[in-house]
């Protein structure tokens, strides 16, 4: 059961391939029969377009317009060509087949040239030659030029014409090609003989005829081209049997039942030489062939056919122009919105960060005030414990010498003499020679620098004025200095008021103690 469930869907996708493939094929086949019939029968190479549009997928239908549009452009049926010009331009757009894309533009140059439109000719065979020479394409480029030189040159702008023309005869200086070269040299003469350069323009025509005969180039463009530009140079130079034997050269590559202005433009120049020859027979049949060929062209009906699809083709163009500068704008206005963002999130990022900064700076500030705060604490505290030692010592030190004192006084009342002698050494001992050494080394060891650069400042000063000094910055009063100093408060005042004469304080209101604190 399993294995007919598998062959069924084998034949199912084998029948749906092979389906795919028949129309594929039926869609070819079809394009290739309208080629084939295209010159003879345009209805029935109409028909056979019709044909393949119906069948073809929606993915072969951008490959189906190129097609399509080249059998167009060979049957002068420019108004069916340039819609599905712009049918295929909205497909390769969209695809972004840029390769494709420069083949429609190329049809839409060739288009708008053969309409008489050299303006919007020349804008898209700028774009189709900025893509070859982007791919480096010689071929293309060398063809680009040319097309831009005869757009100018219908413009009578034959300067930018010439520029054109020679900077394609640059290219062939390392690229064979005598067929295109053959067109370009044709073209050049048929320029100069427009500018009355007519030795100029004869040896160019003559030089791209020598190339297809040197080559043995066949081609049917190139050959027509070049015949056509002789013959009507003939003419116009009056130059009867050379001007007959190029237009019938002409003919030679020319569909002659074909409805084309190729063919047009072969009969007019064939009617002109045989009136030139005196050959009014034949000038007659050809002036027939020409009016009729140009009857059935119906030129007035399809140029009004043109115009409609040029402006619908314009009014695509401007749409996706408009389209394009909408997106252009929006991207503008996104770029322009998330710049904002970002500024906004820089501005937040640095706020924040010159906040934690400034932050960071007053912690940091705080804890040096707290640190200075702390020092200062600590210095003030062992200001104290140093005054309250010193007294203490002070006190103690007063105790033992009236002790002393008493124990002397005893010595001369008592027998035993020498014991108190030995309690008196004792005293001696205890009691500290130098109380006021042991101030000064726990007193510098908090303002090591007081003394230095005290006596900078002021040299004139005494052991005993420095003394005075040191224990005014301790903030001590004139009691605690003078039981310090053992002196009456009264000496203490005196002392003062000698120190601030000395210091230069006489005549100030500033406060002494104030004064020392910058010591």
């Amino acid at each position: 059961m399993m294995k007919r469930k598998l062959f069924s869907v084998l034949i199912f996708f084998t029948l749906s391939h092979f389906c795919n493939a028949q129309n594929e094929n039926s869609y070819a086949t079809f394009i290739d029969s309208a080629n084939q019939v295209k010159y003879k029968n345009v209805k029935k190479a109409d028909l056979y377009i019709q044909k393949a549009k119906k069948i073809v997928s929606e993915k072969d239908l951008g490959d189906f317009y190129l097609s399509t549009i080249q059998v167009y452009i060979d049957m002068n049926h420019f108004d069916e060509a340039l819609e599905y010009s712009t049918k295929a331009h909205t497909i390769f757009t969209e695809k972004k087949d840029f390769e494709k894309l420069a083949k429609v533009n190329s049809f839409f140059a060739f288009i708008y040239a053969q309409l008489n439109d050299p303006q919007r000719a020349i804008k898209y065979y700028k774009i189709t030659l900025g893509f070859y020479e982007k791919k480096n394409n010689k071929d293309g480029m060398i063809k680009a030029l040319n097309n831009l030189g005869n757009a100018y040159f219908t413009l009578s702008k034959y300067d930018s014409s010439q520029y054109y023309f020679q900077k394609s005869q640059v290219i062939f200086k390392d690229h064979d090609d005598p067929a295109l070269k053959a067109f370009v040299m044709s073209n050049l003469g048929k320029l100069f003989f427009s500018k009355k350069e007519y030795s100029q323009s004869e040896n160019y025509l003559l030089e791209a005829k020598d190339i297809l005969e040197q080559n043995k180039i066949t081609d049917t463009e190139a050959n027509y081209n070049v015949n056509y530009n002789l013959a009507a140079f003939y003419i116009e130079r009056r130059n009867a049997p050379k001007a007959l034997l190029y237009a019938e050269k002409t003919g030679d590559f020319t569909q002659k039942n074909s409805v084309d202005f190729n063919n047009i433009r072969y009969l007019d120049n064939l009617y002109n030489a045989y009136l030139l020859n005196d050959d009014y027979k034949n000038a007659a049949v050809a002036f027939k062939k020409y009016d009729s060929i140009r009857e059935m062209l119906n030129i007035e009906e399809k140029a009004v056919n043109v115009e409609r699809i040029k402006a619908q083709h314009e009014y695509e163009l401007k749409q996706k122009v408009n389209g394009l500068k909408q997106e252009k704008r929006n991207l503008v206005y996104i770029i322009i919105l998330v710049v904002f963002l970002l500024i906004v999130v820089i501005c937040i990022l640095y706020t924040i960060n010159y906040r934690n900064k400034t932050e960071a700076l007053n912690l940091e500030k705080k804890l040096i005030e707290a640190r200075e705060k702390e020092l200062e604490f600590d210095n003030h505290m062992k200001e104290k414990l140093l005054v309250y030692q010193s007294m203490e010592q002070q006190k103690v030190d007063s105790i033992f010498k009236s002790i002393l004192e008493k124990v002397n006084a005893l010595k001369t009342k008592y027998q035993h003499a020498e014991e108190i002698s030995e309690i008196i050494n004792e005293i001696k001992i205890s009691v500290k020679p130098n109380t006021w050494e042991d101030f000064e080394y726990h007193f510098l060891q908090i303002h090591e620098s007081f003394y230095k650069n005290l006596e900078q400042k002021h040299q004139n000063l005494t052991n005993y004025d420095k003394r005075l000094a040191a224990m005014l910055k301790l903030r001590l009063s004139t009691k605690e200095i003078s039981n310090l100093l053992n002196v009456t408060p009264k000496t203490i005042e005196n002392s003062r008021t000698r120190l601030r004469k000395k210091l230069d304080l006489t005549n100030t209101k500033e406060d002494l103690s104030k004064y020392l604190d910058d010591f």
